[in-house]
């Protein structure tokens, strides 16, 4: 199972808060903002929601099915996060709520006024000249899983919303910006990450292809720099522009994903750790056991008894 990076639960509503069992709400409201809290206690189908403004949603307890149009029905689970677009009509499932294991779920609804801001505010002064690219959502990529930063900010910016600091406006303004410049990262880096070979004629398509060809070769920074004709200082600040990664975290992650692969064949775990590129077969235990909370050896016992 692949490591997740939780939001941290709210308050439950309780006494007259309770008005409903499914969908219960709870509002925040800032001058920019409101945070809804939605708390579903009992199996409940289709469920209607539409909001009039960009949110971004994080499931933090329990699981929902989410109907949206144009896009088959998928499974919702903490540690993931929506962001869909002014009135996105939406249907949900509940299918394991109860009243002693209720879900609870965030919507965070941003006027399109403050997103206009922000996003003016990143450009202007932080431009992705290099590659001239601008920060603006990936309305294709409005489903990601949640960094540790991505996380981090959330449960930040969510305890600064229901405070009582007389600058909770302020702090939320501040907080939201980080949180849209993780979430554009995040959006990019899941493209980057797919397989299909369009992903390879874009900015970063050239390095990604490179790595991916000499996975089992010695691959440094200095090497890197090389294939791409660039300074270090600039494909340093490349990645952290676009991804919010360093170039060998690219590097650990592409090696992680072919040691899945190669874990699905009957290699063992030693000669898939130095079919990936990994000298040391304890520190690429480590590292996938980091990664993905469970070790090669488990990963590999796991995917064949799903496959019998």
């Amino acid at each position: 199972m692949e490591k997740v990076n939780l939001i941290r639960e709210l308050p439950y509503a309780a006494g007259k808060e309770l008005s409903t069992l499914v969908e219960n709400r709870k509002a925040y409201t800032l001058n920019n903002f409101e945070l809804n809290v939605f708390e579903t206690y009992e199996v409940s189908n289709m469920v209607p929601l539409k909001f009039d403004d960009i949110v971004i949603i994080n499931m933090l307890k329990g699981k929902k099915i989410m109907h949206l149009e144009d896009v088959p029905a998928f499974d919702y689970m903490p540690g993931e996060t929506l962001i869909l677009p002014a009135s996105k009509p939406m249907e949900i499932d509940f299918p394991e709520a109860r009243m002693k294991d209720p879900t609870q779920c965030t919507a965070l609804v941003i006027s399109s006024e403050k997103i206009n801001e922000s996003l003016n505010f990143l450009n202007d002064n932080y431009p992705k000249t290099e590659h001239k690219l601008s920060w603006d959502f990936s309305w294709d990529k409005f489903h990601i899983s949640n960094t540790s930063e991505l996380a981090t900010i959330t449960n930040k910016l969510f305890a600064a919303m229901i405070s009582t600091d007389p600058f909770k406006d302020a702090l939320s303004d501040l907080l939201f910006k980080e949180l849209l410049i993780r979430i554009i990262q995040q959006q990019q880096f899941e493209r980057l990450k797919e397989p299909e070979s369009d992903n390879l004629i874009g900015p970063m398509g050239p390095i990604k292809k490179y790595i991916q060809e000499h996975l089992t070769e010695k691959l440094t920074v200095d090497v890197l720099c090389q294939q791409m004709d660039m300074s270090k200082a600039g494909l340093f600040r490349l990645f952290k522009e676009e991804y919010g990664i360093s170039p060998m975290e690219l590097v650990i992650q592409e090696r992680l994903e072919k040691a899945k692969d190669l874990l699905r064949t009957n290699l063992s775990v030693k000669e898939v750790c130095y079919a990936c590129g990994f000298n040391d077969v304890n520190y690429f235990v480590r590292l996938f056991r980091s990664r993905t909370g469970i070790t090669p050896g488990l990963y590999q016992k796991d995917v064949r008894f799903n496959a019998s």
